[in-house]
């Protein structure tokens, strides 16, 4: 059986240490918080003047 290695990996964004899950968006590692974050400010804005 093999060990696998967690390797100290931060978040490219906040620098928090990921302890979970690391997302990657625009090729750069970050955490689920940061990377929510990221998701929501890229969607498109709908216009509220119609």
């Amino acid at each position: 059986m093999e060990k696998s290695i967690k390797k100290n990996i931060k978040c490219e964004k906040c620098s928090k240490p990921i302890s979970g899950d690391v997302y990657e968006f625009g090729g750069v590692k970050l955490c689920e918080d940061c990377y929510m974050a990221a998701v929501i400010a890229s969607q498109p804005k709908k216009c509220a003047m119609k």
